[in-house]
């Protein structure tokens, strides 16, 4: 089996996943490799009374450089509600991917709404 780049960079991504606990983090040009929701749902009754009982689509996530999510900006049908603590969603579907880290808490109000 020959080794390629791909092929040692899995291989350090798991070694660094064990080692830490953190799930699969691994900086590389300033960008954090990170598991992510694409898909999420309110996990209170009484929030998906307040916004509706449906599965929402993630248009946006915080990121800070140890792969700490703290919101998701997640569209529900055709309403997107903004900063909304990652505490108050479950996730429904999980990807990995990456990108440079925010390390901020956005609290600007944007597009339609904002949850805190």
């Amino acid at each position: 089996m020959k080794l390629t780049k791909e092929s040692l960079r899995e291989i350090i991504k798991e070694v660094i996943a064990e080692a830490d606990g953190h799930p699969q983090i691994l900086k590389k040009n300033k960008e954090v490799a990170h598991n992510w929701a694409t898909h999420m749902e309110w996990k209170s009754s009484t929030d998906k009374e307040k916004y509706g009982d449906m599965i929402g689509e993630v248009i946006h996530h915080t990121l800070f450089e140890d792969g700490t999510i703290t919101k998701y900006d997640v569209k529900f049908g055709n309403k997107t509600i903004k900063n909304i603590p990652t505490a108050m969603l479950e996730v429904v579907e999980l990807k990995e991917h990456s990108h440079e880290a925010t390390e901020e808490d956005e609290d600007d109000e944007k597009e339609e709404g904002s949850c805190s």
